[in-house]
């Protein structure tokens, strides 16, 4: 009866120690990604000041655009979004920056990219004028795409230490910076990784200035015409309510279109006639 006692007793204290271990573990691992995430932030807010002292100067100069045409969306939205790595690739047309001869270009992109469609954006180029387009503008293919089906651009190129490596050999000794398009903060990370700024607003006051209501709001405050709407709808009964209010308001519109604050692209779109 003793030594059942003892080993009960010791089963305790092993599984005592082994949860202790565990939250140990998870609060010094938590320590360190806040201690990362603040050097992340602390290290893009000197590139982006440096970035905005030195623009009017840095935009006289040869520099170096690294393009991530990133849909960096939330993954219930990516998952419901077709096509989402065509979507991703189809910003190519971004290398017709360098219709600017002081621009170089990176453009990353999710996949590779045939060399017939490269040598015929080439030729196009070529034809308009632009000298030597295959050497100003390379192609970058994170090679850690294919973790998972809907992975986004900037999560991949995170993921993948080659293709960093080689922006940094691209970008090296040059004045660079990043072209996003969704800015969260897995761009802000990239950023710090590559120790190169954004060309864009951060990641909070892209997310305030690019839904749609904001945009209406930002038109009124700049006193442009704007029909009549109603935003910051958030349940179904304040949704009535507002069309009800606006129909009554205004009898001469015969139609009223409905859209989803932070879609895209002609997404979350409906209509009443």
């Amino acid at each position: 009866r003793q030594f059942a006692q003892k080993l009960r007793a010791d089963r305790a204290a092993r599984h005592i120690q082994s949860s202790w271990a565990t939250a140990l573990t998870r609060i010094i691992t938590k320590t360190e990604l806040h201690r990362i995430q603040q050097e992340e932030r602390v290290a893009y807010t000197r590139l982006m000041e440096d970035f905005g002292q030195d623009w009017f100067q840095s935009k006289q100069m040869r520099r170096v655009e690294v393009h991530i045409s990133s849909l960096t969306f939330s993954e219930t939205r990516r998952q419901h979004i077709e096509s989402y790595q065509a979507l991703q690739a189809a910003q190519i047309s971004r290398i017709f920056r360098l219709m600017d001869p002081k621009r170089d270009v990176i453009f990353v992109a999710p996949k590779q990219l045939h060399e017939d469609v490269l040598d015929y954006y080439a030729k196009i180029m070529q034809f308009r004028g632009i000298k030597n387009p295959p050497g100003r503008f390379q192609v970058v293919v994170p090679e850690n795409m294919h973790l998972t089906h809907r992975l986004s651009l900037s999560q991949g190129l995170l993921c993948s230490p080659k293709a960093l490596k080689r922006i940094k050999k691209l970008v090296s000794g040059r004045q660079a910076y990043i072209v996003p398009d969704v800015v969260s903060h897995t761009e802000l990370k990239i950023s710090a990784a590559l120790n190169l700024p954004l060309f864009g607003a951060g990641p909070r006051n892209m997310a305030l200035t690019a839904s749609k209501s904001n945009g209406k709001k930002l038109a009124q405050l700049a006193e442009l015409p704007i029909g009549p709407w109603a935003a910051d709808i958030y349940d179904e009964d304040e949704f009535f309510t507002s069309l009800a209010g606006l129909v009554v308001k205004f009898p001469h519109i015969r139609t009223w279109l409905f859209k989803i604050d932070d879609e895209r692209d002609s997404r979350g779109l409906a209509y009443v006639d």
